[in-house]
């Protein structure tokens, strides 16, 4: 009785598997042929596609460097000597260089990234070579901010030159012979606090300096490259994807019709059988 039971359910598992397969062997070309001619059209159609040049270039700035290569005075000189806005408007040009470049900070280098995208290598490593010059010369203070570092830098060389003089004479009346203990240690002790007032003027001389000359090629880490190969578009990617979506599609619209065929008409599974034979070539 179990065996008699058992049949049944075998039968339409067996059914439901001849489906599947004469469904397969039917549309098999289709699902060759039509996945690859979706696949080579893709990649045709990448051909035909603007390609796109990434330049890379890297430097040690401050993260707020990033922001400033985006604004309207790093760019609109850049489009003005480079010529991009020859045939739209000042803004649209702006926009279209924004879009143009990304920036970047490493989180534990800090490091500033700089990519700028172009049709051609040369191109974007001109437009990043532009870019990067014209943020050092903002970098640069200007007006009463100078004015007043010029006069801090003045004040700050001419302490550390009176304290060079100085320390000299403290150091000469230390090698003297006619000096008291008591009076060499006052001595001592006035030579060592200016040493210290002496390496702070220096610090603040380098600082100021650094403040004044703002970003320069000593900040680079890496120039902008000139890239080989286009980083878009992804001709390989884009028809390895078409291709396995077509051959999904095909393989859905297939099950589909093919269950509406089994709605429609009813076969036994001899003649499921003799029909994948025929489709396949086997007689």
């Amino acid at each position: 009785m179990e065996e008699i039971q058992r049949r049944p359910g075998q039968s339409e598992i067996n059914g439901s598997f001849l489906d599947i397969l004469l469904a397969l062997a039917e549309n098999a070309r289709l699902l060759v042929f039509g996945s690859l001619g979706v696949g080579l059209c893709a990649l045709a159609i990448g051909f035909m596609v603007p390609q796109t040049y990434q330049s890379v270039s890297v430097l040690q700035a401050d993260p707020s460097t990033a922001s400033v290569m985006l604004t309207a005075a790093v760019l609109d000189p850049v489009i003005v000597s480079l010529g991009l806005g020859k045939d739209i408007a000042v803004d649209e040009a702006r926009r279209q260089l924004r879009d143009q470049i990304k920036t970047s900070v490493g989180r534990t280098d800090k490091l500033l990234t700089l990519t700028v995208s172009a049709g051609s290598p040369q191109q974007a490593q001109t437009i990043a070579t532009a870019v990067i010059q014209r943020t050092f010369q903002e970098s640069r203070p200007k007006g009463t901010v100078r004015l007043r570092l010029e006069a801090q830098l003045a004040e700050a060389r001419a302490r550390f030159k009176n304290a060079q003089v100085v320390g000299q004479i403290l150091y000469q009346q230390l090698g003297g012979s006619g000096t008291g203990t008591n009076a060499r240690a006052e001595v001592a002790r006035g030579y060592a606090e200016l040493l210290g007032a002496t390496s702070a003027a220096q610090n603040q001389i380098v600082l100021l300096e650094a403040q004044l000359e703002g970003l320069s090629d000593a900040q680079l880490v890496q120039l902008p490259t000139l890239p080989d190969n286009p980083s878009h578009p992804k001709k390989g990617l884009i028809a390895i994807s078409a291709t396995l979506t077509a051959g999904l599609a095909l393989l859905i619209f297939i099950f589909i019709r093919q269950s509406l065929r089994n709605t429609l008409v009813s076969g036994t599974n001899s003649e499921k059988l003799l029909r994948i034979r025929k489709s396949m070539g086997l007689g």
